[in-house]
């Protein structure tokens, strides 16, 4: 289990979906054969993918899923106690790469879980 998973084949952002979609239906070769080789096709693809990203895979690492295991039943339970939604928060921002700070919120509570239960979920199919 690794923080992040990808191939090289995975699109970045629209840049690398337009690029494929040019290949497979041969655009691509017909620009170039109007404009050249050097018809800037590189440039839009990287401008398009830092404009329009797609979402990374994330997961846990193992330290972490074992870390979710140990408190997900806890996060169930109405309402939840402030140290697990503290350690929920926390593992959130180490998964997410986020800053979220702390909150007694409902829904930024359930947020959180739902976030890291989708995460968990996913790694579970996995294996």
């Amino acid at each position: 289990m690794g923080r992040k998973k990808g191939s090289k084949n995975k699109a970045k952002g629209l840049g690398d979906t337009i690029a494929k979609v040019t290949k497979a239906t041969g655009i691509d070769k017909v620009v170039k054969a109007v404009a050249g080789e050097d018809c800037g096709c590189d440039e839009r693809r990287e401008k398009l993918n830092k404009l329009f990203p797609y979402k990374k895979d994330i997961e846990m690492t193992k330290d972490q899923f074992k870390i979710y295991e140990r408190i997900r039943p806890m996060l169930f339970i109405d309402p939840v106690k402030r140290d697990f939604v503290e350690s929920l928060r926390t593992l959130h921002n180490e998964i997410m790469g986020t800053r979220l700070k702390p909150s007694n919120c409902g829904s930024c509570v359930k947020g959180w879980r739902t976030t890291l239960e989708n995460i968990y979920i996913n790694q579970c199919n996995e294996d």
